[in-house]
């Protein structure tokens, strides 16, 4: 495994994916069918290349262990397209303040899912 794999969170074929399906028109529904894809893409490279998570120190009991993997959020996916020149940066600043808005309207976790209830992985 290469150095450093274990925190990274964007894989160049995912950085494809992005690039291929991103439409600034995209609604909150295709956005948010976009990031669970970027998701489960990202766990299958995980799985594929045996990568492990970083080892960290729990700030509450102290125990040293494995950390949990991150997944990949609606504005993590927003962020990201601006961050690779997919987006201009005025447009993801617009869409990730629509999407708070929006998160926050309708009741939705940061993975698109119902607040409250436990998003599939």
């Amino acid at each position: 495994m290469p150095s450093g794999d274990a925190q990274r969170q964007w894989f160049p074929e995912m950085i494809e994916i992005l690039r291929q399906q991103w439409k600034p028109e995209l609604s909150w529904d295709e956005l948010t069918r976009l990031t669970a894809h970027l998701d489960a893409t990202l766990q299958q490279i995980r799985k594929d290349r045996n990568i492990i998570p970083p080892m960290c120190t729990c700030s509450k009991c102290g125990v040293y262990g494995l950390a949990s993997f991150g997944r990949i959020s609606i504005n993590g996916t927003i962020l990201a397209a601006g961050r690779f020149g997919i987006a201009s940066q005025s447009d993801v600043k617009e869409l990730s303040k629509s999407w708070k808005k929006y998160r926050k309207k309708s009741g939705l976790d940061i993975y698109g899912g119902k607040q409250g209830k436990t998003t599939a992985r």
